[in-house]
């Protein structure tokens, strides 16, 4: 059951599922299956995002910060915006 934020430096309790992503992993071991569920509050999703590994474990990446450049326009009838 999930009570708590899985960032370790957050730690939010579980009221309600508002906001942020909730996640469930199957694993199978031998004849069991092990399902777990992990959430991340929906301040802690803005800045960072599940990561899976191959054996089943999961832990915590920081989001890439996108940030849009000007960009001067060729054809003033196309608007384009760079993302990095």
């Amino acid at each position: 059951m999930i009570s708590q934020c899985m960032n370790p430096d957050c730690r939010k309790e579980l009221h309600y599922l508002r906001s942020g992503r909730v996640i469930r992993t199957t694993r199978r071991i031998g004849n069991q299956v092990h399902v777990e569920h992990f959430w991340l509050c929906g301040d802690c999703h803005l800045d960072y995002d599940f990561l899976f590994a191959n054996d089943g474990r999961v832990s915590l990446t920081q989001r890439h910060k996108f940030v849009a450049v000007a960009v001067a326009r060729a054809k003033p009838e196309l608007d384009l915006l760079l993302v990095s």
